[in-house]
C-alpha cells in the first residue's frame, strides 16, 4: 500500500465516525500520518474544547444522594457515546479517563478501561471487542520529529494509527 494510499484509507475510516468531527486540512493531515498544525484550524480548537467539556462532565467524582454504581456507569457512558467515532455495546470506562478527539476512537464492544486512561491520538485509534484495558495506560499515536531541523521548519506533529486486536 502507497502512503496516499494508507492516507486516504484512514480518511475514509474516520468518515464512519458517529459523531462530530473537526474537517478541515489539518485535521485530515492528523488523521492520515503527515505533518500537521492543529493551532492553524479554530474548527479543530472548538472541537477540541468540546471534548474538554464532555470529559470533565464525564470525569465528574460527585454521587448524587440517590445515585448507584450503576447509575453512575450508565451516566458516564452516556457521555462517552458522545465523544467516540464508534461506541460498541457493554463498554465499561472508569474514571478519570482522557482523550483527546475522540471522534477518531472507535471501540468494539465488550470493552473494558480501567482508571486513569488516557489516548493521546491524532492518528485513528481502533479497541477492537472484549478488550481489557488495564489502569494507568496510555496509548499514544503521535509523535514529533527527532530532527530538530525539521522541528523549527515545520513545527509540527505526525501521528500514526493504533489497533488493538479483539480479546487483547
Amino acid at each position: 500500500m502507497t502512503a496516499s494510499e494508507k492516507n486516504s484509507s484512514m480518511i475514509e475510516q474516520v468518515k464512519f465516525s458517529q459523531v462530530a468531527v473537526p474537517w478541515c486540512d489539518e485535521f485530515e493531515k492528523m488523521i492520515s500520518g503527515m505533518n500537521f498544525q492543529g493551532s492553524n484550524a479554530q474548527v479543530m480548537a472548538d472541537h477540541k474544547l468540546k471534548i474538554m467539556r464532555h470529559l470533565n462532565s464525564f470525569n465528574d467524582t460527585s454521587i448524587p444522594e440517590n445515585g448507584t454504581l450503576i447509575s453512575l456507569k450508565i451516566r458516564r457512558m452516556a457521555i462517552a457515546e458522545k465523544i467516540m467515532g464508534k461506541f460498541g455495546s457493554f463498554i465499561d470506562i472508569e474514571p478519570p479517563f482522557f482523550c483527546v478527539w475522540g471522534c477518531n476512537i472507535f471501540i468494539g464492544g465488550g470493552v473494558y478501561i480501567n482508571r486513569e486512561v488516557s489516548i493521546y491520538h491524532n492518528a485513528p485509534v481502533h479497541i477492537g471487542s472484549n478488550v481489557f484495558i488495564g489502569p494507568g495506560v496510555c496509548i499514544c499515536t503521535g509523535t514529533h520529529d527527532i530532527d530538530p531541523v525539521v522541528r523549527r521548519e515545520s513545527g509540527g506533529s505526525f501521528a500514526y494509527p493504533i489497533v488493538i486486536e479483539d480479546d487483547c
